[in-house]
């Protein structure tokens, strides 16, 4: 790598043009702007103080500690670099994949830190500025993409609360092994705990919705025992009146039998 340059010479520029305050509406500055809002300063720029890309303290490993990849922190850098040689091209898809990254990196620190600037970073993704009109392949993509990710983020906060509140004898009830239900993952065992709630017909939105379920398991437990009971008093009927029919049936045909002989 060039002594001059870190990183690449897009990456460069936008931490050069941060530091001495110039171009502020260039993409390749608001990149790295939107680092440091998601990183901190200090996780930005000493890397590029230093010379850092890799190993302890680096760049790298700064922007892979929440759980962004370094696939991932790969595809970025080339991303960015990309943009760069193919800046005088609009629309330019490379702008929208570097905006769902940034937001890929910053959901992922929400994931991990409970305090987060989150206006700060929303002010500078490009919902709908000029530069999304002049570079974004569809205006409407970095907006849908945020609040899909921000969906699935309430939709894991979900999965951890639903998951140690069902009860053990719905699962049994429509089917499932509890063994089974404790090894699958978040995602998994969210759709089937949808499907106990459905199952016994429970808002899913009410405040006490668990206790609905308890409630709902009790009843069908002694509703069905009921039927149950039902059931093997019909069926037991059933059986005595086949057997009262045969033994009938077979009365009837020797006495049948006993005239005929009489008869002759």
């Amino acid at each position: 790598m060039n002594q001059n340059i870190f990183i690449n010479e897009a990456i460069n520029i936008g931490i050069t043009n941060y530091l001495n305050k110039v171009n502020d509406d260039d993409f390749l500055t608001i990149i790295i702007k939107t680092l440091i809002s998601i990183y901190g300063e200090l996780d930005i720029i000493n890397p590029y103080k230093t010379s850092t890309e890799s190993g302890m303290g680096s760049f790298d490993e700064n922007i892979m500690k929440f759980g962004y990849n370094m696939e991932e922190l790969s595809l970025f850098k080339q991303n960015v670099m990309n943009f760069y040689l193919t800046r005088n091209q609009k629309p330019n898809k490379y702008f929208n994949e570097i905006e769902k990254q940034l937001i890929d990196m910053f959901y992922l620190k929400l994931k991990s830190v409970d305090k987060v600037d989150s206006e700060n970073f929303k002010s500078l993704i490009q919902f709908e500025t000029e530069l999304n009109k002049l570079y974004s392949v569809d205006i409407e993509e970095i907006r849908r993409y945020f609040d899909y990710k921000n969906k699935m983020l309430k939709t894991n906060i979900q999965y951890n609360k639903i998951e140690k509140t069902l009860n053990k004898e719905a699962y049994e009830i429509i089917g499932y092994s509890y063994d089974n239900i404790i090894s699958m993952s978040e995602e998994q065992l969210f759709d089937i705990n949808n499907k106990v709630f459905e199952y016994f017909n429970i808002d899913q939105s009410s405040d006490d919705k668990y206790i609905r379920l308890d409630q709902a398991v009790e009843y069908y437990k002694h509703f069905n025992i009921e039927d149950n009971e039902n059931k093997k008093m019909k069926e037991n009927g059933y059986a005595e009146f086949l057997l009262l029919s045969t033994f009938v049936s077979i009365s009837i045909l020797i006495i049948s039998v006993i005239v005929g002989v009489l008869a002759r």
